[in-house]
């Protein structure tokens, strides 16, 4: 199964996106609201229009970093 990660545009978004993915696909979730979702789901979000982006490297490696040392995100 192929994924991508995205970020949602805005907090309605995610909030709808993230239900609809779940109801009909597989997600996952990063810290910094960070989803890896398959091809499929993107095709949904799209029928659905629910805006979203795809993460940049940084971001991914971000969230990634912080799953890996969750003290690395505590100030």
């Amino acid at each position: 199964m192929q994924t991508i990660y995205i970020k949602f545009l805005t907090e309605e978004d995610r909030a709808r996106g993230f239900l609809e993915l779940v109801r009909r696909s597989r997600v996952g979730s990063l810290p910094g609201q960070v989803y890896q979702v398959s091809l499929e789901g993107l095709k949904h979000l799209d029928s659905v229009h629910i805006g979203y982006r795809r993460a940049s490297d940084e971001e991914v490696k971000s969230a990634h970093d912080q799953v890996r040392d969750p003290s690395s995100s505590v100030p």
